[in-house]
């Protein structure tokens, strides 16, 4: 696709289709900052499955989330929690700071050109593209300021006795 190829969403279906095409293409990053560990773009096997052979395939691989509150996702049983718990060099949750709790939109980056963007969390309308670097650019200025003062989420790290 070319650096003009926006795709537009409307509804849970489509947003999670390109959430899960989003990460099997990812080769060195995937970023994602929500209000939650949104169960509709990446509480499926395939996203699991991709994000497990992802942080295996390449050693410097980084799976970075980045959420408001990870409680909901604790309590269902979310797969990316468990992934995470055991591939903890690769896979990493961080907590919004409260400097940046206006924060509502969520986005996926992957790499350094594609992503997928939503403007209001909750609400599955918004575009995505596979090959836009500057959009991506913008986002991850964004994702990584939040992310640099971001917390370690204690609550999803794993128990080791």
């Amino acid at each position: 696709m070319s650096a003009d190829t926006t795709i537009h969403f409307d509804g849970r279906e489509r947003a999670a289709e390109l959430a899960i095409s989003l990460i099997q293409q990812a080769k060195r990053s995937i970023c994602f900052l929500g209000m939650t560990l949104d169960n509709v773009l990446l509480d499926h096997a395939e996203v699991v499955t991709s994000l497990s052979a992802f942080s295996r395939r390449t050693p410097h691989a980084q799976a970075r989330f980045l959420v408001h509150d990870s409680q909901q996702a604790i309590s269902q049983g979310h797969r990316v929690i468990a992934l995470a718990q055991k591939l903890t060099s690769s896979i990493e949750i961080r907590t919004v700071s409260e400097q940046y709790k206006a924060i509502k939109q969520t986005f996926l980056l992957i790499d350094d050109d594609a992503y997928l963007y939503g403007q209001t969390a909750g609400r599955y309308l918004g575009h995505a593209s596979f090959d836009d670097v500057s959009k991506n650019r913008q986002l991850q200025q964004l994702f990584n300021t939040v992310w640099d003062h971001g917390n370690p989420d204690l609550m999803t790290r794993r128990l080791t006795l």
